[in-house]
C-alpha cells in the first residue's frame, strides 16, 4: 500500500480488506483519496461505515433529443433558457457560422490546437481526444462535427460519434476569446439538433470520472445538468464501461473545494444516485449543483481531519 500521484491527485488504491482495516487518519496529511477499485456490493454496508462512498467509477449524461428544439428548450429552467438564448445572440454579433461537417485530418488538425489549449489550462487535465487521435481518424465514418467559425477559422468545435442507439458527445473545445461567451451551449444544441433530424432519439454530453473537482471540475456536473442532462452510472448505459468504485475522501489538497461524487443512493448498482459534497466551507450553497435526477444531497465540512456530514 502506497500514495499514488493520479493524475495530480495523491491517492491510496486499495481492497476492501484494506480499506476496513486501516486506520486513515495518519494518511490525511498525504493523500486526498482513498480507493476501493472494483468494491464489492455485499462490502458496501460496511464500507459506508468507514465512511466510504459506493459510486460508479464514469458516469454517462443522457438527454432525449425531444420533438424538436422547442419541446427540448421547454424542459429546461426559465435561467438555462435565457442562457441559451444569450448564446445564439452573442454568436451574431460576433459574426460567427456554424456547420456541420464530417470529421477528417484537417479538421482534427484545426481542432486538436484549441482543445490542448484548454486542456493545458486545467489544473489536472487529461488530452483524451489528442491521445486518440489516430483512433477517432480510423473510425471518422462514425463521426460527425458541430463547428464554429469565424469566417474561415475554427473557433469552436465538438466531436460527435453516432452509435447504433444514440449519438454521444465526445469532445469539445471553444478558443481562448470565446471562453466565455457560452458558445459551448451553441454546440451542444446544434448537436443534438443534428442528432434528431438524423433519426436518433437520444444523445450523450460525455462520460465523466466520477470524483469532479479531480480531472472534471464541479462546474461542468452543475452544467450538463442545466442544459437538461441526467447523470446515469456509465456500466449500467454500456458494460462496457467502467465499474463500481468506493472513495474516502480525506484531503481537498490537489482536489477543487468543494469536490464532489455522485454516489449510490442504494445498496446495489441502480440509477438513484446521490450528491456527497466535500468542502471546508460549514455554509456552502449547494443550490448551483442541485439537480432533478439527484436522490438526495450530503454536505462534509472538512475540518481538522473530521469530516462533519449533514443532508440537504
Amino acid at each position: 500500500m502506497q500514495v499514488t500521484e493520479f493524475y495530480g491527485v495523491p491517492m491510496v488504491f486499495v481492497d476492501a480488506d484494506e480499506a476496513l482495516d486501516t486506520d486513515w487518519s495518519s494518511y490525511r496529511g498525504s493523500a486526498d483519496v482513498v480507493r476501493v477499485d472494483h468494491a464489492p456490493a455485499d462490502r458496501w454496508p460496511e464500507l459506508r461505515v468507514a465512511g466510504f462512498w459506493p459510486k460508479p467509477k464514469l458516469v454517462t449524461w443522457l438527454a432525449d433529443t425531444a420533438a424538436d428544439d422547442e419541446q427540448f428548450l421547454a424542459a429546461l429552467t426559465w435561467k438555462e433558457r435565457q442562457n441559451v438564448r444569450a448564446a445564439w445572440r452573442a454568436l451574431d454579433a460576433d459574426a460567427l457560422s456554424v456547420a456541420v461537417q464530417a470529421v477528417d485530418e484537417p479538421l482534427l488538425d484545426a481542432f486538436l490546437p484549441i482543445y490542448r489549449q484548454r486542456v493545458a489550462e486545467m489544473r489536472h487535465g487529461w488530452a483524451v481526444a489528442a491521445e486518440q487521435r489516430d483512433r477517432i481518424l480510423a473510425d471518422a465514418g462514425a463521426y460527425f462535427a458541430v463547428c464554429v467559425r469565424h469566417g474561415a477559422e475554427l473557433v469552436g468545435c465538438c466531436l460527435v460519434r453516432q452509435d447504433a442507439d444514440m449519438v454521444r458527445v465526445r469532445f469539445s473545445a471553444v478558443d481562448s476569446p470565446r471562453r466565455h461567451s457560452s458558445l459551448a451551449r451553441v454546440l451542444y444544441l446544434e448537436a443534438i439538433r443534428t442528432a434528431r433530424q438524423r433519426g436518433h432519439r437520444r444523445v450523450s454530453l460525455g462520460t465523466d470520472p466520477n470524483l469532479y473537482g479531480h480531472i472534471a471540475k464541479p462546474g461542468l456536473l452543475s452544467f450538463k445538468s442545466r442544459l437538461g442532462f441526467l447523470a446515469y452510472p456509465a456500466h449500467l448505459v454500456d458494460p462496457a464501461a467502467g465499474n463500481d468504485q468506493a472513495d474516502l475522501v480525506l484531503n481537498l489538497g490537489q482536489l477543487t473545494d468543494p469536490a464532489m461524487l455522485l454516489g449510490y443512493a442504494d445498496n446495489t448498482a441502480t440509477e438513484r444516485l446521490h450528491l456527497a459534497v466535500f468542502t471546508r466551507t460549514a455554509d456552502l450553497d449547494v443550490r448551483p449543483y442541485q439537480a432533478r435526477f439527484l436522490h438526495s444531497c450530503q454536505v462534509h465540512v472538512l475540518e481538522g481531519g473530521r469530516c462533519a456530514g449533514s443532508s440537504r
